[in-house]
């Protein structure tokens, strides 16, 4: 009996302690919701380097019957770093350039869209998670706030 705990303790452990090279690469993530008739898809693609670096491409869709926002891009760069099942970002720049393709959407509609989602990530420059579960090509993580996402390497 005291074996087969102290053998779950110890794996236990090691299931915690991820280390940076393993958290290292191209993630993707993708999600939809749907609300009031809205729906949003969000594509995330997360690029955590060697030199602590990190690239996130955020491609957001927006469609309400016939109206549109196809592709909406916010681009988040900053430094990174991780420690057992912690994973830390830090936010240094935030870019809004372009939507693919919008269709009777507003100009001021779509400003304030773009708004919305580059202030997600101005109000809130640090971002801290939790590593919930990780192999070779998924990583589950939730957030401070416990929204939880799920990647997939590519």
């Amino acid at each position: 009996m005291i074996k087969a705990f102290i053998a779950l303790l110890i794996f236990a452990i090691n299931l915690h302690a991820i280390s940076k090279n393993d958290v290292m690469g191209n993630w993707q993530a993708f999600g939809r919701t749907l609300n009031n008739g809205t729906e949003t898809i969000e594509k995330e693609y997360l690029t955590l380097n060697r030199n602590q670096t990190f690239s996130l491409v955020l491609l957001v869709s927006v469609k309400k019957d016939e109206a549109f926002v196809k592709d909406l891009r916010i681009e988040v760069s900053g430094i990174w770093d991780s420690k057992d099942s912690t994973l830390v970002y830090v936010i240094k720049s935030i870019n809004v350039p372009v939507a693919k393709e919008v269709y009777r959407i507003s100009q001021n509609s779509l400003e304030n869209l773009a708004a919305n989602f580059k202030y997600k990530y101005e109000s809130d420059a640090i971002h801290i998670s939790t590593i919930k579960y990780m192999d070779r090509a998924n990583m589950s993580v939730v957030s401070e706030k416990g929204r939880e996402t799920k990647y997939k390497r590519y």
